[in-house]
């Protein structure tokens, strides 16, 4: 009998085993059914793709009711599948309540949105709709919002069950220990410094000097030095200028036309001398006692680093620090803010690491900052050594070594400051530098100064320059309309320069005047495009002048144009990334906020400099800004030089604005880029009799669809006809052309007689 009901048992046994795989079988072909659906009301909720009747009449139904906030249904399913797998069981009815509250609440946000902000493409659904109508109707927009919140974090609370009260209590712990912590150590750096005071009142020593016996670890090394200028020399250096002239024999204001053969440029002795003496920086005594309470510090916060080598600079003094084995970066950074206190200073701009170096540079102003004027850099060797076309003294780095560039190989310069911030000197300083180094046949200035205050002290030089006038009527641009003129007749010129090196056959500036020279042509001038306030600008006539400095900024390099732009408004809205893109070399002064550093610099450190000229500035190749103290030059200094270079002559260029480029290599007139004044006489008797004009119209007249081109762009350039904005057809002024065909026919009938 007990053989018996063991087999009985384990007849039945078996059956169970089978009934159990394939019940097994089901509840896997269940969950990934589900999974399936999950999947399916996520694809067609989210992407637009082929989904099908069924498909779209799902999601047709859940945006229609839900609005955009049906997008959270297909989440809310597979985090409840996941839950249900990893706890075998979760109550259906809970989530869906949870769900449910969670789902209206967002819609009804979502509604009182689109109510708040007119316009944009926000939809709540049926749902949303009627959830925030009820309650709009009771407490008002803001109430309806603020109790849909409400209604939101019950939902949310209820689908994911979080415990509020512990997450408070332990981010709120986690702060607190952290401020514990940082304020026990702040206290710890407090007393050492108390201390160190009360022994110097007793000694009469210096504190610093006591801390290095009893808190401060003695230096494992002496601190290498680098010195770079042993004393700021009073004496002017040799300055290699052909034909010098000093202070005294400026001579007397005129008016006669520019005698570029005897033309002198300005000498040194038209700039103040350097007010400083002595050692450039702080002294080897005041480096000693700064890197010991530097090592002090460090050691305070159980940071092992040694100070292996100082830079003195004029304003900044950069300490080299090295860590120990095993030490972090960050750590080090992390406490900047604590030195800048032990040190006493005004701020510390902190470089980790230095390139090339395995240190991190410390920059910590000087107590007795030096003022660096532009002629101690002007004439120092690597300025005066320079082979560039138009060498830039912009000052000293924060090691002292003289700071210069080369504004050809910029090729653009991007200047951004805050007020104060020494952006105007700055921008004086550039221009004096060429000034001093070029003559007005090589180089010519560009100048736009909205302000009306900063560049019109250069009125009447020698280097003026406006593509839109002749050289008798040229004059710093002062006026937002004259401005867009201006670059976008600037913009003409670089297409012609463009195309007449294409026929010479060359690839740049460089490369036409050596031709030019070879073939007995008349070589091109550099021009500098110079706007003092691109604010000014881009507020008036934001499309205008941003589709210019594009232009300029994308294809003039080239051609020899190049552009200097400044702005104390360093914003988006500004400083847009069009010319970003497109001005990588960039000038970065004292700002208000770390955003306006990444703006300027798309990283952090402006807003730490310390104003008067203290700048960064980060060129082409450089993977890192540069920390550079500008030169200073006086507004009586501008003057000296305006006024020495004003009684040589007034500006001087070519009245025509576009040279023929097949005159210039060589070709026929009937071949070349510009028009004959029988064919301007021609063309405007035309105009005047149809009273239109278009190329189809020049092409039936003259037979060329080239010639009709240039003929237009000649019309165009000459004022008598112009194309608005955004507009296809061209404006034609009637006034001119009358005024101009008899102006041109009494020269005709002149030249015949």
């Amino acid at each position: 009998m007990a053989n018996k009901g063991y087999y009985i048992y384990k007849k039945k046994n078996k059956k169970r085993k089978g009934s159990g795989g394939g019940a097994n079988a089901l509840i896997f072909l269940f969950w990934a059914c589900a999974f399936a659906l999950c999947a399916w009301l996520f694809v067609i909720q989210w992407f637009n793709i082929s989904k099908g009747p069924y498909g779209e009449a799902a999601a047709n139904f859940f945006f229609s009711y839900l609005g955009h906030a049906a997008y959270l249904v297909p989440l809310f399913f597979f985090y409840w599948l996941l839950r249900s797998i990893k706890y075998k069981s979760v109550n259906i009815f809970t989530f869906l309540i949870g769900m449910g509250i969670s789902l209206a609440a967002v819609s009804g946000i979502l509604s009182a949105f689109r109510d708040i902000f007119k316009g944009t493409y926000i939809e709540g659904g049926v749902i949303g709709g009627k959830c925030f109508e009820f309650l709009h109707n009771l407490v008002g927009t803001a109430g309806a919002a603020l109790f849909l919140l409400a209604v939101l974090f019950t939902g949310v609370h209820i689908l994911f069950a979080i415990p509020w009260l512990s997450t408070f209590n332990y981010i709120y712990n986690l702060l607190k220990q952290d401020y514990q912590a940082w304020n026990e150590a702040r206290a710890e750096l407090k007393t050492k410094l108390a201390q160190a005071e009360t022994e110097e009142e007793i000694t009469g020593t210096s504190a610093k000097s006591l801390a290095i016996k009893d808190d401060v670890v003695p230096l494992r090394s002496k601190p290498e030095i680098r010195r770079p200028v042993a004393e700021i020399i009073r004496a002017p250096k040799p300055y290699d200028n052909s034909q010098p002239a000093k202070a005294a024999d400026v001579p007397e204001k005129s008016d006669k036309k520019l005698d570029i053969a005897n033309f002198k440029l300005p000498s040194l002795e038209l700039l103040s001398l350097p007010k400083n003496e002595g050692v450039l920086g702080p002294s080897d005594e005041e480096i000693a006692q700064a890197t010991a309470l530097l090592e002090s510090t460090l050691k305070n916060f159980e940071i092992g680093a040694t100070v292996t080598g100082v830079s003195p600079g004029p304003v900044v003094t950069r300490y080299e620090i090295k860590p120990d084995p095993g030490v972090r970066i960050s750590n080090i950074v992390a406490i900047s803010n604590d030195i800048a206190l032990a040190m006493k200073a005004r701020g510390i701009r902190v470089e980790a690491p230095i390139p090339g170096k395995d240190a991190i540079g410390f920059e910590i102003p000087n107590e007795n900052p030096m003022m660096v004027t532009i002629r101690e850099i002007l004439q120092d060797e690597v300025f005066t050594n320079s082979s560039a076309v138009m060498p830039i003294a912009l000052g000293r780095y924060a090691d002292g070594l003289p700071a210069t560039t080369a504004l050809e190989k910029t090729p653009h310069l991007l200047i951004a400051g805050a007020t104060n911030s020494g952006k105007s000197i700055c921008l004086h300083t550039i221009i004096m530098s060429i000034l001093y180094k070029s003559k007005p046949d090589e180089i010519k200035f560009l100048m736009i100064d909205p302000k009306r205050l900063e560049l019109t002290l250069y009125e009447g030089i020698p280097y003026l320059y406006d593509p839109k006038t002749n050289c008798e009527d040229v004059s710093v641009i002062t006026d937002a309309p004259g401005a867009v003129k201006s670059l976008q007749t600037l913009v003409k010129v670089m297409e012609k320069r463009t195309k007449i090196m294409e026929l010479a056959k060359v690839k740049n500036i460089e490369g036409y005047n050596k031709w030019a020279a070879e073939h007995g042509e008349e070589k091109m001038f550099y021009v500098v495009v110079v706007i003092d306030e691109l604010a000014d600008l881009m507020l008036q006539t934001r499309a205008a002048i941003e589709d210019s400095i594009q232009r300029l900024a994308q294809m003039a390099r080239a051609v020899g144009i190049h552009l200097v732009l400044c702005t104390q408004r360093p914003s988006v809205n500004v400083i847009t990334g069009v010319i970003k893109a497109n001005l990588p070399s960039r000038i970065a002064l004292q700002v208000a906020s770390k955003t306006d550093s990444r703006v300027i610099l798309d990283s952090l450190g402006a807003d730490a400099l310390l104003g008067k000229g203290d700048m960064l500035y980060q060129g082409t190749s450089d993977q890192k800004p540069n920390r550079i103290q500008g030169a200073y030059v006086s507004e009586s200094e501008i003057a000296a030089v305006a006024d020495f270079l004003r009684a040589q002559g007034g500006p001087d260029y070519p009245q025509q604005l576009f040279t023929d480029a097949a005159a210039v290599v060589g070709g026929r007139p009937e071949d070349g880029l510009g028009a004959s004044p029988e064919e301007l006489i021609q063309a405007l008797t035309l105009i005047l009799e149809r009273r239109r004009v278009s190329q189809d119209l020049l092409k039936a007249n003259f037979g060329s669809s080239a010639r009709a081109t240039n003929i237009l762009s000649v019309l165009e350039m000459k004022g008598y006809i112009t194309k608005p904005e955004g507009s296809n057809r061209w404006e034609i002024h009637f006034e001119l052309i009358e005024q101009g065909l008899n102006e041109l026919k009494s020269s005709s009938n002149t030249l015949e007689k």
